[in-house]
């Protein structure tokens, strides 16, 4: 949780677009069951450059994939 709370900190730094995929980002990672360890991502994802950057401040391995992006 702290990673999370210095990301919403900074998060004045960002424009909205960029919130969006954070809160987009968030939704999906509190849907794991158990503690997210990969971001699976589609490659032509809209938020494609964003959620990596999200991924890897959270600690997660990152799969570019041609499917529907998931966190698991």
């Amino acid at each position: 949780m702290t990673k999370e709370i210095d990301a919403l900190e900074t998060m004045d730094e960002f424009s909205d677009d960029q919130y969006s995929a954070f809160l987009e980002y968030t939704a999906l990672k509190d849907q794991c069951i158990i503690e997210p360890t990969t971001l699976y991502i589609d490659n032509d994802h809209e938020f494609f450059s964003e959620w990596k950057y999200f991924a890897q401040s959270d600690g997660l391995d990152i799969k570019v994939i041609n499917g529907e992006t998931r966190i698991c």
